[in-house]
């Protein structure tokens, strides 16, 4: 991505919540008109309900399977509300944040939503 646009700087240090010494990867991906996409902390996968199981990889996919796909709002929020209902009366043990990437018209559109 960074030689496809005119708008990339090169980042000096690592991002923000990278480990120094840890190898990453990066991947671009192009968004088509409608694709939708949902970035998450780890704090969506590795909630827990209050039976003691772990959402996980798997339970995530079931959910995102089903979200609404109208807008990058509607996937985010809905997201959001069904691990609150895989939760049940399980306290979030950490941070759950939800970015929702939807093209439309030809502009990528951001949402966030954190609980």
């Amino acid at each position: 991505m960074y030689d496809s646009t005119p708008y990339s700087k090169e980042i000096l240090d690592l991002p923000l919540g990278l480990i120094a010494g840890t190898s990453y990867s990066q991947t671009a991906v192009q968004l088509e008109m409608g694709d939708l996409l949902l970035l998450y902390t780890d704090g969506i996968s590795e909630s827990w309900n209050e039976s003691g199981q772990q959402l996980g990889l798997e339970g995530l996919l079931s959910i995102a399977r089903s979200l609404p796909t109208e807008s990058a709002a509607a996937a985010g929020q809905g997201l959001l509300s069904a691990i609150q209902r895989f939760r049940g009366a399980a306290p979030a043990a950490d941070d759950e944040t939800v970015v929702a990437l939807q093209r439309i018209r030809g502009h990528l559109l951001q949402g966030l939503t954190e609980l």
